[in-house]
This record gives structure tokens, sequence and C-alpha cells, in this order.
């Protein structure tokens, strides 16, 4: 710049109009720089939000095309299962006629049964009977028991008159021995023979 654009006498501006412009200006400036900045960073957070949302879209796009493909096998596995379940049916079907079929031929059976009840009777009468029989059997067994009871206490008294008559028969040849002893040391000892 000249001296000339530099003075502070020029025009009708005041002496400090020109610093007070440009310091305006330079605050200006400092500013708008400030201000592109923040705009510049607000940009690049700005620019990887969107990046990350349309990442994650992308992530769920693939996500949701894997799980129509997945739902697609499903539905025709389904559809499979489908047709089984109708063939099951008109099998089931042919189950249920042939189950009617053989309840009639069931009830055509039945008339049977009134014989039947009958000799069920005839049973009962004779399993009342046999229970009767055994009920019999069983006091006899009974009694038998009580004779048997009966029997061991004779066998055991008899047992302790038999020891007692053995005990006496010992009792008897050691007295016997005893009266024996005269005349087996005596002058007679070569009387008795040996």
């Amino acid at each position: 710049m000249t001296e000339e654009t530099n003075s502070p006498k020029q025009g009708n501006s005041p002496p400090n109009a020109i610093d007070i412009i440009a310091d305006t200006m330079l605050e200006f400036r400092e500013e708008m720089e400030f201000f592109n900045n923040a705009g510049t960073k607000i940009a690049a957070r700005t620019r990887l939000i969107i990046r990350v949302g349309f990442t994650a879209l992308a992530i769920s796009s693939v996500v949701l095309i894997y799980m129509i493909y997945l739902m697609a096998n499903n539905m025709s596995a389904m559809t499979t299962h489908m047709v089984d379940m109708y063939n099951n049916f008109g099998s089931m079907s042919q189950d249920m006629q042939a189950i009617t079929k053989t309840v009639d031929l069931m009830e055509n059976n039945v008339s049977g049964v009134p014989l039947i009840a009958e000799s069920m009777n005839m049973i009962d009468n004779n399993v009342i009977t046999m229970n009767e029989s055994v009920s019999g059997m069983n006091q006899s067994i009974a009694a038998i028991d009580n004779d048997m009871v009966g029997i061991n206490v004779n066998m055991q008294e008899m047992t302790g008159r038999l020891s007692n008559m053995k005990h006496s028969v010992n009792s008897m040849s050691y007295d016997v021995h005893d009266m024996s002893q005269p005349m087996t040391s005596g002058p007679w000892s070569d009387f008795w023979p040996k």
C-alpha cells in the first residue's frame, strides 16, 4: 500500500475509521475461519454418522435378504409338510371308515354276550364254592398245625424222659459196677469169670 492510502486524513472519514474497518474485517475474517472450521468439523461428523447409518442400513438389508431367503426355504418345507398332512388326513379318513366297519362287526358279535354273562355267573358260583372249600382246608391245616405243636411238645417231653432214663441207666450201671467190686477184688475173684 502507498502512503496516500494509509494516510488518516484521506476523505471525510474520521482518522481511525480505516483502522476500525481493518480491525473489524480481521475479526470478521477470524470469526469466519472459526465458523468454517466448526462447519468442517460438523460436516466431518455428519459424514461419519451418515456413513455409519448407511453401513448399518446395508448390513440390515443383507440380514433382511438372508432372513427372506430362509423364510422362502421354510415356506417350501412348510408346503411339503402341508401336502404330507393332506395325504395323512386322506389315509386317516380311510382308517376311520375301517374303524366304523369294525365297530359294526363288533355290534354283531356282541349279541353273544348274554350267554357269556350266564357262563360268568356260573363261574362266579363255582369260584365261591371253591373259596368255601379252600377256607375249610385252611381251617383243617390250622388244626393240623395245632396238632403238630402238641406232637412237638410230646416229643420234647419224651426226649426229656429218655434223657432221664439214660441218666438212671448210667447210674444203675455205676451201682452194679460198685456192687460187683467186692466179688472181683476179694477172695472170690478167681471164681468169677472176667
